[in-house]
């Protein structure tokens, strides 16, 4: 006996219920996937505020003339002036060691 592949068919109905199903199924991924990216990106928004590194910190304003490496060597902390200037960005979440006058910056304590 040989098997014989018959081919499946829909009635006109049964047509646009898969289209439905279909579209159904594209809507909830879409929507899942948007409210997943959403709550992911405001999860992290959240944990960046409250982020604690470990590192006590006090606000120091930036003056006229100084520069991160003035800032963090003007700390007087027994700590390689490189490792103070990196846990400053680190703290303020800088992207670029450039700082301007009258701008508050958390520093390490003494």
């Amino acid at each position: 006996m040989s098997a014989q592949i018959q081919e499946l068919r829909f009635t006109t109905r049964g047509r646009q219920a898969m289209r439905l199903l279909r579209t159904i199924v594209c809507a909830f991924v879409i929507v899942g996937g948007a409210f997943f990216l959403a709550t992911q990106s405001f999860s992290a928004a959240a944990g960046a505020e409250t982020e604690n590194i470990g590192i006590d910190a006090e606000a120091v304003v930036v003056g006229d003339g100084e520069s991160l490496w003035t800032v963090a060597a003007s700390l007087g902390l027994d700590r390689d002036t490189r490792d103070v200037v990196a846990d400053i960005v680190d703290i303020n979440h800088l992207s670029s060691p450039v700082v301007h006058p009258g701008q508050t910056l958390d520093v390490p304590r003494r």
